[in-house]
């Protein structure tokens, strides 16, 4: 109680109609929602591709060495793509490769990430790795050139895959079930540095949980229990953090807009007996189309009108930002269209950005000062012959202030008019233009 009385006093009357008036005249980005329509379906639903079943091929490569498009560095990825492309029933095979082989599996030529795609894979020993086919958790040994046919052959045989029903049933992560679970997050930051940024984190995020539940651990050093691994280029990488969650016996989902902070959500879904996926992050499930996934959403939808779900929005471009923390530091860093300011912010590990109810507007630890640009700060950017001068004082175009963020800003110490909280501001383009102007983002003390 102390530190608040030291805060400077805010006047409500004065925020609610001066400030909040002029927010809503230079605001034209919409608040996000906090709810998803039930008469509508967000794009991340439905956004994974149709698999019948999926292929995991698991190497000893680890995924530093992954190029930006593997054919250009394994011959064995890159004749499964040339053979299978017209084969009516092997084309309907997703393949992916993870980092989860064992080290005693001979893995051929070195990979590079300095490969480009247009280079040919390297002469070699034949690579020799061990595989799995999802949904049904059908080990390959062996899996090489050599023994393709014989795979093959073996995978046209197989019955038609099918996938536990869409059920709503109620989540329980009291009994987890008995079967396997792989996790499988992409973190193929060559391809897409979206993958690499938000995936690495979330990986070691979630192999953290798992450790400390006791449930298993990376796939390369056993196959008990709940195991992990990093895969290569999934698809989809405006969705990024992608995971699959594929258990056996209970459905093999795949997740998007996923961040290190979800990761022990994740898991409950991922060692819960329920059959329902975590919608606010579902991307869709093997054997199921994307019309039959959007089509459960909207079912699952109707049924829980008075529950509001976590949505977050798809990822854009990186956008330059700024931070100046309370001893002047200035700190630039990248974000993506679509994340909050927040979101950014701990990714980068910035100082002064607790974030402790994870951005739900619940507390006022991501409290930051987004101060209009004035003839000082702005002079550099304006005096530039590339720019057009900008009228100040400038404030970004943000959304508008909400009650439930005034209220929280009640408590954040050093509060004043240009206070926001970081969960709330939305990473635009239009924020990087008026960074580029001259804006800074300032980090409070605390």
């Amino acid at each position: 109680m102390l530190a608040l009385s030291t805060r400077p006093l805010r006047l409500p009357v004065t925020r609610a109609t001066l400030l909040g008036a002029w927010r809503r005249q230079l605001s034209s980005t919409p608040s996000r929602p906090s709810t998803a329509s039930s008469s509508s379906t967000p794009p991340l639903i439905g956004s994974a591709p149709y698999y019948p079943r999926h292929l995991v091929i698991h190497t000893p490569h680890p995924s530093s060495s992954w190029p930006s498009h593997l054919e250009s560095t394994s011959r064995l990825y890159k004749e499964l793509g040339k053979r299978w492309a017209g084969h009516p029933e092997l084309s309907k095979l997703g393949f992916g490769v993870t980092d989860g082989g064992k080290a005693t599996e001979e893995k051929g030529a070195e990979w590079s990430p300095e490969r480009t795609k247009f280079d040919e894979p390297p002469e070699g020993p034949e690579e020799v790795y061990s595989a799995t086919v999802y949904p049904d958790f059908l080990t390959i040994p062996g899996f090489s050139l050599s023994t393709l046919p014989s795979f093959e052959s073996r995978f046209l045989s197989l019955p038609p895959a099918s996938a536990p029903p869409l059920a709503d049933i109620p989540l329980s992560a009291a009994a987890p079930p008995t079967g396997r679970t792989h996790i499988f997050v992409c973190t193929h930051g060559s391809r897409d540095c979206r993958c690499g940024d938000l995936g690495e984190p979330l990986y070691q995020a979630l192999l953290k949980e798992v450790s400390r539940r006791k449930l298993g651990g990376e796939l390369k050093d056993g196959e008990d229990g709940v195991r992990l691994a990093r895969i290569a280029h999934i698809g989809g990488h405006k969705w990024a953090g992608n995971a699959l969650v594929y258990r056996e016996g209970a459905g093999c989902d795949w997740y998007g807009l996923l961040r290190d902070s979800d990761a022990s959500t994740l898991l409950d879904y991922a060692t819960s007996r329920s059959l329902t996926p975590w919608y606010s992050r579902w991307r869709g499930r093997l054997t199921v189309t994307p019309e039959a996934a959007r089509s459960a959403h909207l079912t699952h939808s109707s049924g829980v009108k008075s529950q509001a779900e976590d949505v977050r929005n798809e990822l854009g471009e990186q956008v330059e930002l700024r931070f100046e923390t309370w001893e002047g530091e200035e700190i630039k860093i990248k974000g993506y269209e679509g994340e909050s300011l927040m979101e950014t912010a701990r990714r980068h590990d910035l100082p002064s950005i607790l974030a402790t109810c994870g951005g739900h507007c619940e507390c006022a630890t991501c409290h930051v000062h987004i101060p209009p640009l004035t003839p000082a700060s702005s002079s550099a950017a304006v005096s530039s012959p590339h720019r057009k001068p900008i009228p100040v004082p400038h404030l970004p175009s943000l959304p508008e202030i909400s009650d439930e963020e005034e209220e929280q800003l009640d408590f954040a110490i050093g509060a004043d008019d240009h206070s926001r909280l970081a969960c709330q501001i939305p990473v635009t383009k239009e924020l990087g233009e008026w960074v580029a102007q001259g804006g800074k983002i300032k980090l409070p003390r605390y």
